[in-house]
């Protein structure tokens, strides 16, 4: 090794280090600790609560020609082994020339290799057009949230190489358990619409969809370590086998783990990560493959401050960094609300080649996740199961601090048939059928905590809970739903005129059937719900030549009720919190007319959107006069009307310059009043929670082939945390950059490189989403004349701090 190339990367490495090393948070200086995690970490989280009224824990080449806009875009890498692979992508890879007839929004490897390597997907997702994401921590090891077009998290599709992620009772995604960056090669978005094959029972919004990068031919790897603000660190290899002799297979395995302290208050998190993809080519043109995705972390968490805590404690808000002894203060205690999970999902799609007009697509797949969110609070001695009064084993003590945790266990498995046949050269008939089947167990025990120290004996609250004086596991909740989806569906692709006219037709009917078994003493034990959707599509494009198209879509699509609605829940206290009974599905209409441009320089598309949802979700709180207690319900809220448009445009690399830029306008409204006990709060018209009506987002890379910048701003209009759009959170902007260098290849390293990630420079304090919203900040009157009292305070998310991280990466 030259002493020149060392010098360099010695004086780079410093550099950094300095920067990464400087960063401090006055409000919240971490704390370290040991994690007080035992060795076996489970998995999920706690339901979402709807309404929070308290706060909540949470190249240098010649410029190439355009490519027809009919014919399916190709990535246009130049080869560079390492972490940061150059391309020719329109705007550093944040616009990809899409053919689709619908809105399409995609984002490529060589826009997030330049990313903090601990990236999540929605912070990778955050410079789409229709994205609306609030981060959450700047590393990536806290799932944030997302919005799309008026529509949140849950109402998204999410998939990974044909697996969807979507928590199967309530539609929830965590971004942080699925797939690390370096092996994530593209995100597509599909704003308003919904393939016609794919698996998906909460996705009245469109869908989100990840691939695993595929296995190299050749034998080889990729190796990085991180460092950066708040005490984080991370390390990541990746070996791919190459093709094994003359069999047609090649397989990649990769592993990392991340650990950092929590960047306000105390705590930390730590993760370790497994992905692996096996591909098997057959000489035919069929293939089949393997991907795997193995996630086990344990996270501190965040306290969402409500609107109250915000305007008094602002950025020092979070969770007790000192037990107060066993008592309500006591249950602040950091200690007492870590979230860990472990989850695995596996997916195997398979192309077979039957005849050169026949073929069959398959894809089986599998998800099992287990683990809790917890939280803690002080119960007596003299309590109730249900309904039932109880006496529990405190060892002789009238109350106790206790360990809350939120527990579920989930297997969901399935498959997507589809046989393709093609009579000629104008058609691509299609016939399939989509099955699941996913057993959901969700219980809420409470677990032993010491009541010197205040930490729980264990966190998963699986040994060491509670019991009644009769042996009897003491539970606030304790329910089963199992969840059958059925789904067959047929359509036609149909091109003519030299493929200038494509057209997509198709139907869809989804049949999904849940059943709970509720095991709480006075609840009923079982309900049943059956929904049946008919769910009809079309798209149709015109390209008028290899630079111009235009299309026109109109889609519907559904959102399956929520398995926790049709539960009944008791307080420790005997009093009904909440009333379970049958909802129906949310529903859309979606129409689309876009124009997309694939210039020699300039590419860029428009699309504007109608959506029209009926029988919209929400968890509502009401006050029962005969019983004395209030409870909370899910209900069909109405309608929301939601129209806009997207603007994307980008450059392909001039001078190694290519520069992104788009803008949304949003008008997102509720259609209906909500009623709140014997009146209706006036909320028809009023703007859509999380609904920002302007965003703007423009991105720049540049990129010689050695030295490269990528830095992005975002800015994010006011948006609505109350129905009756009595609170909000005003306009922000935000911004990120990255900056790195490749050295020449030595020795075994291939493309060694050091890069630098830095994110809110100017270190800017705000909030940036809503946790929670309320139906009213203010008491407001009723269509019928009652005055109805306060929903609640709004929680919020707060922007992370000035972050920095240090990665050194090698291809070899």
């Amino acid at each position: 090794m030259s002493s020149s190339f060392t010098h360099r990367c010695l004086m780079m490495l410093l550099t950094g280090t300095a920067l990464a090393g400087s960063i401090q948070v006055s409000t919240a200086a971490p704390t370290r600790h040991k994690h007080h995690a035992s060795s076996h970490r489970t998995a999920s989280s706690a339901p979402a609560k709807v309404a929070a009224p308290a706060a909540a824990p949470v190249a240098a080449a010649a410029r190439p020609a355009p490519v027809p806009v009919m014919a399916q875009s190709q990535p246009e890498e130049i080869a560079v082994t390492g972490r940061s692979s150059r391309s020719r992508q329109p705007g550093g890879g944040l616009l990809r020339v899409e053919t689709a007839p619908k809105a399409v929004q995609t984002i490529t490897h060589d826009f997030i290799a330049k990313l903090a390597p601990s990236v999540n997907l929605q912070q990778v997702i955050a410079m789409m057009p229709a994205a609306n994401v609030t981060q959450a921590d700047p590393f990536g090891l806290y799932t944030g949230q997302t919005n799309v077009r008026g529509f949140d998290t849950t109402e998204i599709g999410w998939l990974l190489d044909g697996a969807p992620l979507n928590d199967i009772g309530g539609g929830q995604f965590y971004a942080n358990e699925v797939l690390e960056s370096e092996n994530l090669e593209s995100v597509s978005m599909q704003p308003g619409s919904v393939n016609l094959d794919t698996p998906v029972l909460s996705a009245s919004a469109g869908m989100t969809t990840m691939t695993m990068s595929n296995p190299t031919h050749r034998f080889g790897g990729v190796m990085d370590v991180s460092f950066g603000s708040f005490d984080t660190f991370r390390e990541f290899i990746r070996l791919n086998s190459g093709d094994i002799g003359n069999s047609g297979v090649r397989a990649m395995f990769a592993f990392s783990h991340t650990k950092g302290n929590t960047w306000r208050g105390p705590g930390q998190a730590e993760k370790y990560h497994y992905d692996f993809k096996m591909v098997k080519d057959f000489r035919n043109g069929s293939h089949t493959g393997l991907t795997v995705a193995y996630n086990d972390q344990t996270n501190d968490f965040y306290l969402a401050p409500n609107l109250s805590q915000w305007r008094t404690t602002g950025y020092s808000t979070n969770y007790a960094t000192d037990y107060a002894g066993p008592n309500a203060a006591g249950a602040n205690y950091y200690k007492l609300h870590v979230n860990p999970f472990e989850n695995v999902v596996a997916a195997l799609p398979t192309h077979i080649v039957i005849t050169p007009k026949l073929t069959l697509e398959d894809s089986l797949y599998f998800w099992h996740g287990i683990g809790n969110g917890t939280g803690a609070s002080v119960i007596n001695a003299s309590s109730y199961m249900g309904n039932q009064a109880v006496k529990l084993d405190l060892g002789g003590a009238k109350s106790a601090l206790a360990l809350a945790p939120s527990n579920q266990e989930q297997f969901r498995t399935g498959n997507t048939i589809s046989l393709h046949y093609k009579p000629d050269h104008h058609h691509d008939i299609s016939l399939g059928w989509w099955y699941e089947y996913a057993n959901l167990y969700q219980y809420s025990p409470y677990g032993i905590v010491n009541q010197a120290t205040g930490e729980a004996n264990n966190i998963w609250g699986t040994t060491d809970i509670i019991k009644t004086t009769t042996g009897q596991p003491f539970r606030a909740r304790d329910f089963l739903s199992l969840t059958q989806v059925n789904m067959i569906f047929i359509g036609d692709t149909m091109k003519y005129f030299n493929d200038r006219l494509n057209i997509q037709i198709g139907f869809k009917e989804a049949m999904v059937t849940r059943r709970m078994y509720n095991y709480t003493p006075g609840t009923q034990y079982n309900r049943n719900l059956h929904t049946p959707e008919p769910l009809p599509q079309i798209g149709i494009a015109w390209n008028f030549n290899k630079q111009h198209q235009i299309y026109v879509s109109g889609s519907t699509n559904f959102k399956a009720p929520s398995n926790t609605s049709l539960v009944d829940y008791y307080n420790t206290a005997g009093r009904q919190t909440q009333r379970g009974g049958p909802s129906k599905p949310e529903y859309t209409i979606q129409e689309e007319l876009g124009y997309r441009y694939n210039g020699e320089l300039i590419v860029g598309s428009i699309s504007f959107f109608n959506y029209n949802l009926t029988n919209r979700q929400q968890t509502l709180n009401y006050y029962d006069g005969t019983a004395g207690a209030s409870y909370s319900q899910t209900v069909n809220a109405g309608g929301q009307t939601t129209r806009g448009v997207d603007i994307q445009i980008a450059t392909r690399a001039w001078h190694h310059i290519r520069p992104y830029a788009t803008f949304e306008y949003l008008h997102s409204t509720i259609d209906n009043n909500i009623r709140v006990n014997n009146d209706l709060l006036p909320t028809a018209g009023k703007i859509a929670i999380r609904s920002p009506s302007k965003q703007a987002k423009f991105g720049l890379d540049y990129d010689d082939g050695s030295f490269w910048f990528s830095g992005q701003v975002i800015y994010v209009g006011k948006q609505y945390a109350s129905f009756m759009n009595d609170s909000s959170i005003p306009q922000y902007v935000t911004n990120q950059v990255g900056i790195g260098y490749r050295f020449k290849n030595h020795g075994f390293m291939k493309s060694p490189q050091i890069q630098l990630n830095m994110t809110n420079l100017t270190g800017a304090k705000f909030r940036n989403g809503v946790y929670g919203f309320t139906t009213n900040l203010n008491p407001t009157k009723g269509v019928y004349g009652t005055m109805i009292a306060s929903g609640g305070q709004p929680s919020y998310y707060l922007n992370p701090p000035f972050s920095a991280m240090v990665t050194l990466s090698t291809g070899f």
